[in-house]
């Protein structure tokens, strides 16, 4: 089978893994100055919250590969992508129905799909979000943000902590009127 002309999800690995081999550091409360341009997209309310830099890591680099999808989804997504349970509750959508459950035999996770991962972090359900840039295997290559701190590529059994995938089409187009000015994170 032949790849689509437009891959954005290749081009999303690709950029994804430029990334992550950077070494980008921040937290959860203080962005810092590798973030900036991740965290271009969102502003916040209140800077005592904390924010997922790996989901708005995955979401600049979606925006980077030419997916066209507002900071935040109107409702019923209820929080920003800069936060993990958005990317879950926006691929659920019945419009959408990006998502693939792990145990989802019948669904064979590739490049440029995205991984969300339970209590890989011991923070609880769906607590990390990646991006894959290989499977071999049993294993995940990924590409990810704020792993203690710090962006990088690793290598992730296929096992109980993988709650699922999302494959956004090449061919994706919010369709929805996003406004013009960035949006606020939960």
């Amino acid at each position: 089978m032949s790849q689509p002309r437009n891959n954005r999800r290749d081009a999303l690995a690709c950029i994804a893994e430029g990334l992550a081999r950077k070494a980008l550091r921040g937290d959860h409360n203080k962005a810092g100055a590798d973030l900036t341009q991740i965290l271009s997209h969102f502003t916040r309310k209140n800077p005592e919250v904390g924010f997922d830099w790996c989901a708005a890591f995955v979401y600049h680099c979606c925006v980077k590969a030419g997916f066209v999808i507002p900071a935040r989804y109107p409702e019923p997504v209820r929080y920003s992508f800069a936060a993990v349970p958005a990317w879950l509750q926006w691929a659920k959508l019945p419009g959408h129905r990006f998502y693939f459950s792990a145990r989802n035999h019948a669904f064979s996770p590739c490049r440029g799909d995205v991984v969300v991962f339970d209590n890989l972090l011991g923070n609880g359900r769906h607590d990390h979000i990646g991006i894959i840039l290989s499977v071999k295997g049993g294993e995940l290559v990924t590409a990810e943000g704020c792993v203690a701190n710090v962006s990088g590529v690793f290598r992730r059994p296929r096992g109980p902590r993988v709650r699922g995938y999302i494959r956004i089409p090449n061919d994706y187009h919010c369709v929805h009127n996003a406004p013009a000015d960035r949006l606020v994170m939960p």
